[in-house]
């Protein structure tokens, strides 16, 4: 039996506007003249809290960016309503239970000219798997081979998994295989702009594709700016220095209030704010613990102080996702620090007269790690914690401390907020099972491997959901883990900018062919 390229739908996009020019309704042929030379000499500038600082896709987080910017593609990618659609691929379809054929373009070609044939594809993916911990658990089910010049077959090792799902993240773009990523001539992508100057962590250039097989992009040059300091991206794009800002804080919002230099837009991203818990730390190795750490937690307040109200409390990982709405308060219903205190007592951590909880002589101290616009977010928690005799640190700094401390093991808690989006055991297996590329804390729990053991067997959408709910609602009350809300997404873009796209996944999806600018 045959079954089309299936389809998958989000929550609308809400999206606060304000004024932008039209453009004028006629010229004169010297206007139009000038118009057009100034077209040629355009080029948008974006500022993002951070770019990549690798140019090869298979590094952490690079290929985001390469996505992000329009210099990556995948087989197939999410529109903004959740639909998944052809990319690279021209089709897909689903030959039995746990076969696939899917249909190359064969006017795809990588910037060097080499085509994207099915070869290509398959060399590209290995690549990914080989290499890059994050695009496991989208390839680790899947099998390829070679049918035809352009076309692939892929088998599956569960029933009706959904293949164009698993191969529209960005972990999966499809990259020359044979080519060098250590240089700007050598990157071989396949992407509308193409990379002519990399600076990492400080600058990206790009310009147009002009063998692009899709179409071309209206405006010639990107430029893609590293700003980490959140008031300095701020006054980047209300100066007019930039066309679009990325992840601007919920704290700046009062500057775009009945500002008309910039616009914002606020999606709701299907991701989950959560605090990853080190199990290997002793006391966090108690459950109980651990527990009392979520019960602690006032979420509405830590909505309010944190992210100015710009997001909704949740108490479980999946609950983010709009599928699994139903689990959003499925555990912690509201906070209890009274039931919190009695967890910690009954765990021996007895609270001293300074009102710091110890057991053996050692004070119950909890390290909190912190990174972009989660510095009032950290602060909260430790004003929280502190309330039931924890001893919460905050370090704010740079991701890349975050992730040098969770290498070296020498972390307690730290905050990351994974998409909640796509298909379920993939994601949970990612985030639960032992050896999760995004199980941090190294969670091992047998009856949650047991549901992801069923999970991995069930084929019914119903029992899926069931299962998920199960495993979600497990995870939640041994807290290795602990769910708070779903990460604003909120983008600054310049009136003087046409055509951009909102989008619940919009830091893979700022540039399209689509853009213009107006002269300034």
């Amino acid at each position: 039996m045959k079954k089309l390229l299936s389809t998958l739908t989000l929550a609308a996009i809400l999206t606060v506007t304000g004024c932008s020019s039209p453009a004028p309704a006629s010229q004169s042929i010297d206007s139009a003249s000038r118009t057009t030379e100034a077209a040629k000499n355009q080029e948008l500038i974006v500022a993002g809290q951070e770019i990549n600082a690798s140019l090869d896709p298979v590094k952490p987080l690079t290929s985001s960016y390469l996505r992000n910017i329009g210099a990556a593609e995948a087989l197939f990618k999410v529109s903004a309503k959740g639909d998944i659609e052809p990319s690279l691929a021209e089709s897909a379809t689903e030959l039995d239970s746990t076969t696939w054929e899917i249909k190359l373009r064969p006017s795809a070609r990588f910037w060097s000219g080499k085509a994207i044939d099915a070869q290509a594809v398959i060399d590209s993916l290995e690549r990914s798997r080989a290499q890059d911990l994050q695009a496991k658990p989208f390839l680790d089910e899947l099998t390829f081979a070679k049918t035809g010049d352009y076309t692939i077959q892929v088998k599956t090792k569960r029933s009706h998994l959904q293949v164009p799902m698993n191969l529209s993240y960005y972990q999966t773009v499809i990259h020359n295989a044979e080519a060098k990523y250590d240089a700007v001539n050598t990157v071989d992508l396949s992407g509308m702009y193409k990379v002519v100057e990399f600076t990492p962590k400080q600058k990206l250039v790009l310009e147009r594709n002009e063998s692009y097989w899709g179409t071309k992009p209206a405006i010639p040059r990107v430029v893609y700016e590293e700003i980490g300091d959140e008031q300095t991206r701020v006054l980047s794009i209300l100066s007019g220095r930039s066309h679009v800002a990325l992840n601007i804080s919920a704290t700046s919002l009062g500057q775009f209030k009945d500002n008309k230099k910039a616009r914002l837009s606020a999606t709701p991203a299907a991701n989950t704010q959560t605090i990853y818990l080190n199990l290997k730390q002793s006391q966090l190795s108690d459950v109980r613990v651990r527990q009392a750490l979520s019960w602690a937690l006032d979420r509405q307040e830590l909505v309010t102080l944190a992210v100015e109200g710009q997001s909704t409390p949740v108490t479980t990982w999946l609950s983010s996702n709009p599928a699994y709405a139903e689990a959003r308060n499925a555990a912690y219903t509201k906070p209890d620090p009274g039931k919190a205190a009695a967890l910690l007592d009954e765990a021996g951590w007895v609270k001293g007269t300074d009102g710091i909880r110890s057991k053996d002589g050692k004070p119950l101290t909890v390290r909190l790690m912190t990174w972009g616009g989660d510095k009032a977010l950290g602060e909260a928690l430790q004003n929280q914690w502190t309330q039931i005799g924890v001893k919460a640190d905050v370090q704010h700094g740079d991701y890349s401390l975050v992730q040098n401390a969770r290498k070296s093991g020498d972390w307690d808690a730290a905050i990351e907020a994974w998409s909640t989006f796509g298909d379920e055991l993939t994601l949970l297996t990612g985030q639960y099972a032992p050896e999760g590329s995004a199980n941090y804390g190294g969670y091992r729990d047998d009856e949650t491997s047991k549901l992801l053991a069923q999970l991995a067997e069930a084929s019914d959408a119903a029992a899926r959901h069931k299962l998920a709910l199960q495993i979600n609602d497990r995870v939640a009350q041994q807290a290795p883990v602990i769910s708070l809300f779903p990460r604003p997404q909120l983008t600054a873009v310049s009136p003087l900018l046409h055509g951009f796209e909102d989008h619940f996944r919009q830091f893979e999806n700022v540039v399209n062919a689509s853009l213009t600018l107006d002269s300034k």
